[in-house]
């Protein structure tokens, strides 16, 4: 069965974040997953607060990869 799409509109997915986002989701992923692995489940920060707690490592990290 096929679906017809109406004409005119784009159904693509498009990732509006900056790049910037995107590296600080990645890291932010691997945060998680670190203390995933290491079972220190009962420490992990809030998104905002990791983000507070390490903006200038972010920053950094990120225009050394850039």
């Amino acid at each position: 069965m096929t679906i017809k799409h109406p004409e005119g509109i784009d159904f693509s997915w498009k990732d509006n974040r900056t790049e910037y986002e995107i590296f600080f989701d990645q890291m932010y992923q691997a945060y998680l997953q670190e203390k995933h692995d290491n079972n220190e489940s009962k420490d992990i920060l809030s998104k905002t607060d990791y983000f507070e707690s390490n903006q200038r490592f972010l920053l950094t990290k990120f225009k050394e990869e850039a």
